[in-house]
């Protein structure tokens, strides 16, 4: 009983952390509303994710996005396909940027601050989306479960981002041998924007620094954990950016492609260029 306890106080005090720390400064943050409408409208950032299109070409589509944060994404599919979207966070300061933002656009975007481990939606969606999220909550097996489960409708689909654990790995040991050398977080900082040098804008940078080294609490994942995990919800695996989306006959030749991203982050680093080490995947739901 004591241990239930204290897990139970150690899942919150991570919640809480992470909250916290993007609260200070969400991640994907720019320094106005005008430069982050004027950079959705610029950028179709669903292209990033070729699979995504094609299933918004049903007019009457909804889309729900998990952890949305400042809505670069949510505002974008309004924008540039102008499907009505849903997004969720827990952190009401991203949100109230979010919300500026689709005024600004002139779009429909809802948002609404929640917890994915304890919201419900009215009815489940067709499309859900959650990029680069739930390895930063305490169960990040367990929000996948949720989101599949019982937020995608029968025949709907599921695309999440999440850090992968090979290809994660040489980015992160490289800023704690920086660190441990006695690295300031400034000089970890004029690292970073070495190695990422699209970011040119000074507060959007330190909010993807922030995220990328200072973070508070993340877990790293592969496809072959992610899979029993998806099936067990009822959903088939359609496509990963392990082999950039392309059709495939086995999962097991996904499985040993993902364990060279190991060695193209290390060759990317050596290379001094960002490689975040971070995969996708698109299921649907059959059952």
């Amino acid at each position: 009983m004591e241990r239930g306890r204290k897990g139970l106080q150690d899942e919150s005090a991570i919640g809480q952390s992470v909250l916290e720390f993007y609260k200070a400064l969400p991640f994907n943050y720019r320094q106005s509303v005008a430069e982050h409408a004027r950079e959705i409208r610029a950028r179709d950032a669903v292209a990033v994710y070729p699979v995504l299109p094609p299933l918004l070409g049903d007019p009457a589509v909804r889309v729900l996005e998990i952890g949305c944060g400042t809505g670069w994404l949510t505002n974008g599919i309004a924008y540039h396909y102008g499907r009505p979207v849903l997004g969720i966070d827990f952190n009401p300061v991203a949100l109230e940027r979010a919300s500026a933002v689709a005024a600004e656009l002139g779009v429909g975007s809802q948002f609404r601050v929640a917890d994915l481990f304890t919201w419900m939606p009215d009815a489940p969606y067709p499309l859900v989306i959650s990029l680069g999220v739930l390895h930063h909550t305490n169960d990040c097996a367990g929000a996948v479960r949720r989101l599949g489960g019982e937020f995608v409708a029968p025949g709907g689909h599921l695309l999440v981002g999440l850090y992968h654990q090979p290809g994660r790995r040489p980015f992160l040991d490289h800023f704690r041998a920086m660190k441990a050398a006695g690295a300031s977080e400034d000089e970890m900082q004029d690292r970073f924007r070495e190695l990422d040098s699209r970011i040119t804008e000074d507060t959007h940078l330190q909010s993807w620094f922030r995220d990328q080294v200072l973070h508070p609490h993340e877990t790293q994942h592969t496809l072959k954990e992610m899979l029993p995990v998806i099936e067990a919800c009822g959903m088939t695996l359609e496509s990963t950016s392990i082999n950039r989306f392309q059709p495939f006959e086995s999962v097991d030749e996904l499985y040993d492609q993902e364990q060279d991203y190991a060695r193209i982050a290390a060759e990317r680093l050596a290379a001094g260029e960002y490689f975040p080490g971070f995969f996708v995947f698109l299921a649907r739901k059959t059952a």
